[in-house]
């Protein structure tokens, strides 16, 4: 089995390997895992095998779309995606048809790609645990009793167990960045406006990011090229985009650059085995040229309260987007489960005044924390305190994973994650590289380094997709 986009376009374009034999395959694994992992919401079988065929006879016809050109992948539950169910994970949105694609699968489409299916996520991206009351928890592969992370745990569950290459995903708060500390995967939260959120079904207009997961980073620049793009459709698309590839340049290395180690933060409250990783993770950058140094950030040292700036935004425009359609159904208690029911409340009681004061000062705090790339290129911290929790745990336990998710969501800064090594019990760890606005190249130029330094990325959960049935 092609370990990564680039292998899968050789051969495919060698003849040794054709879309519609890979993704045969992929539903071979997908008809084992499935009842193990419950990555999916939907599968699109015979609509991927048709697209499947459909690029293999353009590539023997000399029609190429690029590196996606026949590359399967999966899209999380709340992009539209035309002819597909649109659930948003929700009982709610059960029968919810989409009639049109979200722009960033269409541009997905346009470049050659096979949809696999519409994957599980926690319902309305509602929290990290990667559980769903109606449609069933999605699995950690390394370990099933363990979280994938949320809220896109079944691109998370999936790409870990070998299935597709990359998955259009979502972060508001952590739902990129969580599944792939937890899941030994690569991904990326761009900078707020890079990628369309057209056609994505919203958590909060402020805070969503749209990016993709995959198994490598040199995956997940090739599956940001196919996502991101200015939209005249986007009120938030950002209008400063890149023209190149994100794949050039990335092989540059990180000689010359210099990391922050965040004072009274990176390693605040961090469970052993997570700070070990990162502080080797660290000293592998060193030994690659970079020079890594100790910098002081005030407003993550305790001295601003990240979690209570950034639910006033997030609950005040939950409650914008589903309070008035939640309290206007009559069963809404048996059609949403207990978050959403409950953001739904709290968000109810956040005062537009207190919404109105937190955007106002938000400018603010975002410039103090940019002043930081003055001294340093990025900022190295876990991309979560903790390995993967029981799917059981409390909220309480999950909660405690959004120290290093939420500050650079409400500051809206991008940041790649990649796996940096594996506790006791074997769960992977994440490294989080943070950088300053539109600098998605760099950071993908870091994590490959440290990618193409340590092998933590080619190592497999117990339960993953590894070859091509005869």
């Amino acid at each position: 089995m092609p370990m990564s986009i680039g292998e899968a376009g050789k051969r495919m374009r060698d003849g040794s390997l054709s879309s519609e034999q890979l993704t045969k395959a992929y539903f071979h694994c997908i008809d084992q895992f499935q009842p193990k992992l419950n990555m999916f919401i939907s599968q699109l079988k015979d609509r991927a095998l048709k697209t499947a065929a459909e690029r293999d006879a353009e590539l023997a016809k000399g029609k190429d779309r690029g590196p996606l050109h026949g590359i399967p992948i999966l899209v999380k539950d709340l992009y539209e995606m035309a002819g597909t169910k649109t659930t948003v994970g929700s009982k709610a949105f059960v029968d919810r048809q989409s009639t049109e694609d979200a722009t960033s699968v269409h541009k997905l489409l346009e470049a050659g790609v096979v949809v696999l299916g519409k994957t599980n996520m926690n319902e309305f991206a509602a929290g990290v645990s990667g559980t769903n009351a109606y449609f069933g928890d999605a699995h950690n592969p390394w370990a099933l009793d363990r979280s994938p992370g949320g809220s896109s745990s079944g691109n998370g569950a999936a790409l870990a167990a070998g299935i597709g290459f990359g998955g259009t995903s979502s972060d508001t708060g952590g739902s990129i960045r969580v599944p792939a500390s937890w899941c030994g995967i690569a991904g990326i939260r761009p900078t707020y406006g890079l990628v369309s959120l057209n056609g994505l079904f919203p958590r909060a207009y402020s805070l969503d990011c749209a990016g993709p997961l995959a198994r490598n980073v040199t995956d997940v620049a090739l599956m940001l090229d196919g996502m991101a793009g200015f939209d005249p459709k986007d009120e938030h698309s950002a209008w400063a985009q890149r023209t190149k590839s994100y794949t050039q340049g990335i092989n540059g290395g990180v000689k010359g650059m210099k990391f922050g180690i965040v004072k009274n933060y990176t390693y605040r409250g961090v469970e052993e085995p997570v700070a070990d990783a990162v502080k080797k993770a660290a000293d592998k950058f060193s030994s690659l040229g970079a020079k890594v140094v100790e910098v002081q950030i005030e407003p993550l040292e305790g001295k601003l309260d990240y979690n209570k700036l950034f639910t006033n935004i997030l609950l005040y425009e939950f409650n914008q987007i589903l309070g008035e359609k939640y309290r206007s159904t009559p069963n809404a208690e048996e059609l949403y489960g207990p978050i959403v029911t409950n953001n739904i409340a709290a968000g109810s009681k956040v005062s537009r005044e207190d919404y109105e004061k937190t955007m106002k000062e938000r400018p603010a705090i975002i410039a103090q924390v940019k002043k930081v790339f003055d001294e340093v290129d990025a900022l190295l911290t876990p991309a979560l305190p903790t390995t993967a929790p029981l799917l059981k745990a409390s909220a309480q336990d999950y909660g405690r994973g959004r120290q290093f998710t939420i500050p650079f969501s409400y500051v809206a800064l991008p940041s790649v994650v990649v796996p940096c090594g594996f506790d006791p019990a074997g769960l992977p760890i994440g490294l989080q590289i943070v950088g300053d606005h539109f600098q998605e190249a760099a950071l993908l130029r870091m994590g490959y380094a440290f990618e193409q330094a340590t092998d933590y990325h080619k190592k497999h959960p117990p339960i993953f997709c590894d070859r091509v049935p005869a």
